[in-house]
């Protein structure tokens, strides 16, 4: 019965990890099984929330970025802006692995074991969030603040549609959920 009860919940692990700036910052991971997901969120210092939802079914992984506004510049509250990207699968532990770790010291400062340095990526694609669930069906309500701020790269596009991807064709899509007007590149570091 209690492998039952772990398979229909989300598990979490909070862990303090230091940055390189020597910033300490507290990082919420949450496992889903169900689902097949994990989702890492943290804030930065300066107030911008990170969350990176990984579906692991779909092959996508979302990043979503609150960023605070500047009262000061006349800027709103805050603007969410999101990342679509194919899944590099090795490059995460299964969500049910995750739901199984534990840590002995919760309040222990961890510092990461390598620096896997930055990755830019350009996103030049829009998403158009109300028909994008052919991708990942969590990604319209993830982002669904990011109404006109959603982006994908176009060669994620075309692997997602590939033979082996998920039974998904390119035709649809580029006719569901992606506005094909190619847009001035929007960097993205990971």
């Amino acid at each position: 019965m209690a492998a039952d009860n772990l398979k229909n919940c989300e598990c979490q692990l909070v862990i303090n990890v230091k940055n390189q700036g020597g910033d300490i910052v507290q990082e919420s991971i949450t496992s889903n099984i169900t689902e097949d997901t994990i989702t890492l969120e943290f804030q930065r210092p300066e107030g911008t929330l990170i969350t990176q939802f990984v579906d692991f079914r779909s092959e996508v992984q979302i990043f979503r970025v609150l960023v605070l506004g500047e009262e000061e510049r006349g800027q709103s509250q805050y603007q969410v802006l999101c990342f679509v990207t194919q899944l590099t699968k090795n490059d995460f532990i299964s969500a049910d692995a995750m739901s199984k770790l534990r840590q002995r010291n919760p309040g222990a400062v961890r510092q990461p074991e390598e620096d896997r340095g930055r990755e830019l990526l350009e996103m030049d694609l829009s998403v158009e969030l109300d028909k994008s669930s052919v991708i990942s069906p969590h990604l319209p309500n993830l982002c669904e603040e990011a109404t006109h701020s959603a982006y994908a790269r176009e060669v994620d596009l075309r692997s997602w549609a590939s033979p082996k991807a998920l039974s998904r064709d390119i035709v649809t899509l580029t006719s569901n959920c992606l506005s094909l007007s190619h847009l001035p590149t929007r960097p993205f570091a990971i």
